[in-house]
């Protein structure tokens, strides 16, 4: 039986791809914080920075997105999705 109330039903789409977009991005901020020439605990807070980055991201271009995403889920659209969650600040400032 569906639920038209249901927010997993009205913002389904939205969330798959901004949880998509949050793994990728995870994966991608260990890459970066794996990378830099500095001692463990360095590149550990760098890693941690950068993961807390894309967390803010994805509140922020969620709460802003969610509402009129309708398009289905395709590799490109994970892409924007993922590259919003980098550059948030720039629809944060826009909005405003």
């Amino acid at each position: 039986m569906a639920y038209p109330e249901d927010p997993l039903v009205k913002y389904g789409r939205p969330l798959a791809g901004v949880l998509i977009a949050v793994v990728i991005s995870v994966l991608v901020a260990a890459m970066i914080g794996g990378a830099m020439p500095f001692e463990y605990r360095v590149r550990a807070w760098i890693y941690t920075a950068i993961v807390l980055w894309v967390l803010v991201g994805a509140f922020v271009v969620f709460r802003l997105a969610a509402e009129g995403e309708r398009a289905a889920l395709t590799p490109a659209r994970i892409l924007k999705w993922t590259i919003s969650l980098w550059i948030w600040p720039v629809f944060l400032l826009r909005r405003s």
